[in-house]
């Protein structure tokens, strides 16, 4: 506690610097003269902000992490005129209270700190203010108010009615009603668990996911979907229309940043696994890609598309998150210099490959396996053998194979859409796809036990076959390569285990390099133009810290990555900007934030730290699970972060203790494939050949360890973030079981706990976010001042402006090098601004009034020295010609003038021809004239005798005309005689034609019913031979014969064949009646469309001779083939009475037959006697 009073406090170094240059300057350059430098506050800290109610201002500081300070209860602030007390905190009070006067100013009071404590509680219960508590048995802060005192307790209501007394110490201030709902929790006037929390959980209640803590955006997860994105609201923050906390508020700042600084900037975007960072970097890129793209939708649709295909492969539902990305990414996008995208690229970190064949209960393997099951055509899946999801072994072990809400047919539908949109090939695609369904039917593989030692081989079974097609390998080698190690010339058999952990990092091999091919493919297509692209915006998107009841490696590479991001954060928003106010001399109460160094030196240190000595274990060929156990528990015991037990070590993180399980980290790490793997995926056909072959080669020329790849990959991104300017977004998630609506305060309060997020607000609360140096304040500012104030001194020329513009001292602070602002920078950029505008409109007018004479002058010489040049150039060029037609010239002009004589003789000699021709015209056409007078008496005479002859010729003309018009109409009528006749002939040949096709109709019918008959008989007798009589008596039949078609019917007698021995015959006459039944068909559809043909004649037109002619001969063919026809229906009948006729004799010798059947087959003898007759 600093217990000194104001005037005791010396004055700063750089006070004391500046006095003695003022004296100086006195006295040497009195004219030089700045407003002299204001006083330093006494205050280490801001001044207050704001007051609150006449002489009550609060201010609370609350210590929040139960691990540093077990033992301490929260302590609230409060000071009344400059005076403090803390509740719960009555033997601190003065100390206190000198502390708070001290930091403001010195201010005195009349009371003492006893008193004034009293007077504090009493304010509370005056005026009815709230304040936070937990009742008794209770873990839930609840808002009540102080309804009396006793001493160091107080009693307060419940919400539920019922009053309970708590000490002091157990309660926190709450704020004003007014401040529920506000943006920016750094605006709040108490900062406490309670009222954070309070704050948050009233805005989430009400939609609104995005609060501001800072310079960090806080977002918390809503779990369904709310109406606060799409293009409309891209524009509001597009054109600034909107301030409200948001993703396209943090990117917008981002490109703002980005072209009005011209560096590099990158989104930070972190929170535990459930949080909902993949979602809010899908916003992010969605509002760079809008407002980048200047209607240029091919890029946008591909980066928005680009998170399909990587979904698809790379995220998988977790235990914490239904759509957990199971790899990290950073995503770049570039602009050229007017702020368009240029092109992009995506860096994946660290895909977790043991999620292909294990999962634990209750998850799901990457979504595209679930995808391709349920939604490829039926076309695909006859290619690649596909079967339901729960037929596979990988699958199925979790016993989840859907996700409430997402159809995963669907979902396969937008992913091919999304490789249309890459350019990707259908062939491609389905190479694609092929890998996809031989890492399920490698999971199928199962295997037998051959010997007593238990080794085994793969079943040659329908998985293996299928696996080893889609690979483009023999089924014998995939079953040899799973079955045996093969190193050079040995070769050693395998257990189950060992065959099954090698049957794994095939699949999981395949699986990785098959999502590198994609990554980039996709950043192939995403290249554009390189030489343009100026500037950088980056969006990391990585893992999200995890902690499950058994952890391995995949949870140690996402840990340690969470654990470097999070120093990366603690680093820039909370000790960097206070280690700049420390090196420039500025008085600042320092807010310590916990650090996590020690957990990283416990996997970075060389060469004890858990990573190197992970690293040299899988490089080792001796070292096991339990030597890797007893090293790092030898070397990282002395790490308080770090405890070991058999089998386990645990890890104290930023977020929580996590136990790691040792069993198989070595051979995870080591990520190296054995000799024959090789050799198999070298030997195999397309699509392995373009997907793994060349990361086989380049997997193997390296030696390095997965950890130490990735922690290479991760140091690589971290330093891309430090050269560019940072936006932070802490994503929140609101409760465990992913329930829309639900905000668990526990939850939330352990998240903003790890992240550090109330020492965040308590720097903001006081920070300087604007800086400059002395020389670029003045430099830029400068012009605010008249000349005789500017002094060459930059940091006294920055002073004298902020006192002649009465810059309130709590707003900002001088240092050593720079001058720090609170937000007043924007008023002097509006004087500035106005002083600018001023200066130019006093230069325009200036400029405007010099600018007419002088362009007068400069026109008048221009065209005095145009006309100067122009007339020395025609001298020049009238000298040459001089020259060169000096000896030339008496001779060019006697040429010239006896041409000119020669033309005008010529001339004159053409007008005097001219002229006589005329006079000679003129006389011809006068002795014409009388001429034709004569002739035209002599003309008259001679028509008058030459008018008759030339009547008698047009008579004669007349009179043959006439007799040709009487030959026409006779032959008109001939011809329209001879059309009548054609038309008789068509009419008489059509009805010709329709009563042969009715005939030939009747007789096709007639031969149908005969047919029908004889089937019908021939069944009827075949049916009764085989159940057959007991007595033996025969069925009568009756068989239209050929004879029906010409209008006589033949009885016939007709026996049923025993079944004993006439099944032989049966089966002939039905194969023969079938056939002529069959031929009858097929013959009566080709004379029907035959005859079409023949009778279609246009109407109009009389029959052709050829028509006639194919008449003629369909006629004489269905002629030829009915007698032919007849003679074969003569031959069955024949054959079918033969048979019957057997039959009855053998109902003859049995002494008699059936009296129906004899009656019924002499009535048909009758009958065919009557019609013989």
């Amino acid at each position: 506690m600093i217990s000194a009073s104001p005037n005791s406090i010396a004055r700063s170094s750089l006070e004391e610097m500046l006095d003695s240059l003022r004296r100086r300057d006195e006295a040497e350059h009195s004219r030089d003269l700045p407003p002299a430098l204001p006083s330093r506050p006494t205050s280490k800290a801001r001044l207050p902000k704001r007051l609150i109610q006449a002489k009550l201002a609060m201010e609370h500081a609350v210590s929040y992490d139960s691990n540093k300070n077990k033992n301490k209860k929260p302590e609230v602030k409060l000071v009344t005129g400059g005076s403090g007390r803390s509740f719960g905190e009555k033997k601190e009070a003065a100390a206190v209270g000198d502390q708070r006067l001290l930091e403001n100013g010195g201010a005195t009071l009349a009371t003492s700190p006893e008193t004034e404590w009293n007077h504090i509680i009493n304010h509370f219960v005056k005026n009815q203010l709230g304040v936070w508590c937990k009742p008794p048995q209770k873990d839930l802060w609840e808002f009540v108010k102080i309804e009396a005192t006793m001493g160091e307790e107080v009693s307060v209501v419940l919400s539920d009615g019922s009053a309970i007394t708590i000490s002091t110490g157990e309660i926190l201030p709450a704020n004003e009603k007014n401040l529920d709902d506000v943006d920016d929790l750094v605006e709040l006037c108490y900062l406490n668990e309670p009222s954070v929390l309070h704050n948050l959980k009233y805005r989430y209640s009400r939609d609104v996911i995005y609060s501001k803590a800072g310079n960090v955006l806080l977002a918390v997860n809503p779990f369904n979907e709310v109406k606060i994105y799409g293009n409309d609201f891209v524009t509001a923050y597009k054109d600034k229309k909107s301030n409200k906390p948001h993703v396209y508020a943090t990117a917008d700042a981002a490109y703002r940043d980005m072209m009005k600084d011209g560096g590099n900037q990158s989104i930070i975007i972190s929170g535990v696994s459930g949080s909902g960072k993949t979602e809010t970097s899908k916003f992010a890129m969605q509002y760079l890609t809008s407002v980048g793209s200047q209607n240029n939708n091919k890029i946008k649709n591909k980066l928005i598309q680009a998170n399909c295909i990587l979904e698809a492969f790379g995220n998988a539902k977790t235990s914490k998150n239904l759509n957990s990305s199971r790899f990290g990414k950073l995503i770049d996008v570039n602009y050229n210099a007017e702020g368009i995208i240029s092109g992009a690229s995506i860096q994946a970190l660290l895909l977790e490959k043991s999620r292909v064949c294990r999962l634990r209960r209750g998850e799901r393997s990457y979504h595209i396996f679930y995808q391709i099951c349920a939604g490829a055509p039926p076309i695909l899946k006859d290619m690649l053998s596909l079967k339901m999801a729960s037929e596979y072994k990988i699958l199925n072990q979790s016993g989840c194979l859907k996700i409430n809400g997402v159809d995963d047919a669907d979902n396969f539908i937008m992913l091919v859409d999304a490789f249309d949109t890459f350019g990707i090939p259908h062939e491609v695609q389905e190479s694609v796809f092929e890998l996809v369904a031989a890492i399920l039917w490698l999971g199928n593989i199962s295997f037998v036990v051959i010997d007593k030692e238990e080794h085994v081989v793969p079943k040659a079974d329908e998985a293996s076959r299928n696996a080893a097609r889609l690979m483009g390998c023999k089924t014998d080698d995939l079953i040899d390569l799973l079955s045996t190690n093969r190193i050079h010339d040995s070769t050693t058999p395998l257990t189950l285990q060992q065959a099954t952990v090698k049957r794994d990092a095939l699949a999981k091999f395949i699986y990785d390099s098959l999502f590198n091919w994609l990554v980039e493919e996709i950043n192939t297509s995403l290249k554009g133009d390189e030489q343009h692209a100026r500037h950088t915006i980056s969006i990391i998107d990585i893992y999200g810290f995890e902690s499950f009841q058994k952890n391995s490696f995949p949870q140690l590479f996402i840990n340690y990555a969470d654990e470097r991001l999070q120093q990366h954060f603690i680093h820039h928003l909370c000790k960097l900007e206070q280690e700049q106010y420390e090196l420039d001399g500025i008085h600042w109460k320092n807010v310590e934030s916990e650090d996590n160094e020690e957990c990283l030196d416990l996997f970075e240190q060389n060469p004890t730290g858990l990573i190197s000595i992970l690293d040299e274990g899988s490089n080792s060929s001796k070292a096991t699970d339990e030597t890797f156990t007893d090293k790092i528990k030898k070397h990282l015991s002395s790490n308080s972060r770090f405890s070991c037990e058999k089998g386990t070590f645990r890890i104290r993180h930023f977020a929580g203790e996590v136990p790691y399980d040792t069993s198989g980290l070595l051979e995870q790490n080591s990520d190296k494939l054995q000799f024959d793997i090789i050799q198999l995926l070298s030997s195999c056909k397309k699509p392995l050949n373009h997907l793994a072959s060349g990361l086989v080669k380049q997997d193997q020329t390296t030696s390095q360890s997965a950890f130490v790849k990735f922690k290479d990959h991760l140091y690589k991104i971290i330093e891309q973030l430090e050269n560019s300017k940072q936006h932070f977004i802490r994503c929140i998630k609101p409760n465990i079981k992913q329930l829309a609506g639900n905000f668990e305060n526990g939850i939330v309060w352990e998240q903003l706990k790890h992240s550090q997020v109330m020492d965040i607000l308590q720097i903001s609360k006081s920070r300087y976010p604007i800086s400059f140096t002395h020389q670029e304040f003045a430099t830029r500012f400068g012009c605010l001042l008249s000349h005789n104030l500017i002094s060459t001194d930059p940091l006294r020329t920055s002073v004298a402006i902020l006192q002649h513009y009465r810059v309130p001292t709590q707003t900002y602070r001088v240092g050593s090098t720079k001058l720090f602002f609170q937000g007043q920078v924007d008023v002097l950029e509006n004087f500035r601004q106005e002083v600018l505008e001023g200066t130019r409109v006093v230069e325009n007018g200036f400029l405007d009034s010099q600018a007419v004479p002088e362009s007068d002058e400069w026109t008048f010489g221009t065209v005095t020295l145009q006309s100067f040049v122009r007339g020395e150039n025609a001298r020049r060029e009238f000298n040459v010609l001089k020259k060169q037609n000096k000896g030339n010239a008496l001779s060019s002009l006697d040429e010239h003038m006896t041409t000119i004589v020669n033309l005008q003789s010529v001339v004159r000699g053409w007008l005097a021809r001219k002229y006589f021709n005329h006079m000679q015209r003129w006389k011809q056409s006068a002795i014409d004239s009388s001429e034709s007078r004569r002739r035209s008496d002599s003309t008259n005479s001679e028509l008058k005798g030459s008018s008759q002859e030339n009547m008698e010729e047009l008579q004669k003309r007349v009179a043959k005309a006439e007799s040709l018009l009487r030959e026409r109409d006779v032959e008109n009528t001939a011809l329209r005689e001879q059309v009548r006749q054609f038309e008789a002939r068509l009419s008489e040949y059509e009805n010709k034609t329709k009563a042969v096709e009715e005939m030939w109709q009747s007789q096709m019918a007639t031969l149908q019913m005969s047919l029908s008959a004889a089937k019908k008989t021939l069944g009827s007798g075949i049916s009764d031979g085989q159940t057959g009589r007991p007595d033996g008596s025969a069925s009568p039949n009756y068989y239209d014969s050929e004879d029906n078609i010409s209008g006589i019917p033949t009885p016939v007698q007709m026996t049923p064949l025993r079944s004993g021995h006439n099944r032989r015959e049966n089966g002939v006459i039905s194969n023969t009646v079938d056939y002529l039944s069959k031929e009858f068909e097929q013959r009566k559809q080709t004379f029907d469309n035959d005859a079409k043909a023949v009778i279609n004649v246009t109407p109009g037109r009389p029959p052709s001779s050829k028509q006639i002619e194919d008449y003629k001969s369909l006629k004489k063919k269905f002629e030829i083939w009915k007698k032919e026809y007849k003679h074969r229906l003569r031959e069955a009948k024949t054959i079918l009475v033969n048979a019957e006729s057997g039959g009855g004799g053998g109902g003859g010798a049995s002494g008699g037959g059936d009296k129906r059947g004899r009656h019924w087959w002499g009535k048909l003898s009758k009958r065919g006697k009557e019609r013989a007759v």
